[in-house]
């Protein structure tokens, strides 16, 4: 997936970069720092660390090559800034986590975890997310209208 720098924001590391498999790496990084969050209508895959850490959500992002990785400034005196990388829109979420998670995230905890917010997801994707669906006719790719068919299969069904 490329190379990538290490570098620390205060002269010190305390994350060890990968030395070979990046998929294991990163899928016992998720495994340790992973947060998978949502429900109703929003979901969101994250891994926040202190900002001496932040190479390693740099790491994570180029990897998947999708989200973002924000910064954060000290909540107070005594904290570290903070660096948090995030997926949020559904279709990286469903195209990119998911079957990462799926193939890679070893047996545990957090993988109870991973596994109801999926269930979470993929429930509300197929049934509440807002977004195009095509007609339901096979033959069809027209947008949905009504009753899940397209304006003219629709009128053709019921006439009006």
């Amino acid at each position: 997936m490329g190379s990538f720098a290490v570098e620390a924001s205060a002269d010190r590391i305390t994350t060890v970069p990968p030395a070979g498999d990046l998929a294991a790496f990163v899928a016992g990084f998720v495994c340790a720092e992973g947060c998978f969050t949502g429900g109703d209508d929003r979901f969101r895959f994250a891994v926040g660390l202190g900002a001496t850490d932040a190479a390693s959500c740099h790491l994570v992002r180029e990897f998947f090559g999708v989200g973002h990785v924000y910064e954060h400034p000290r909540r107070k005196e005594h904290y570290d800034d903070e660096v948090t990388y995030v997926v949020q829109p559904l279709r990286e979420l469903l195209e990119v986590i998911v079957p990462f998670m799926d193939e890679h995230l070893a047996p545990s905890y957090k993988r109870t975890q991973y596994e109801a917010w999926r269930a979470e997801l993929l429930d509300y994707w197929e049934t509440r997310a807002k977004r195009r669906r095509s007609c339901s006719r096979d033959d069809c790719d027209r947008p949905n209208r009504a009753r899940g068919l397209c304006r003219r299969h629709y009128y053709e069904a019921f006439g009006r």
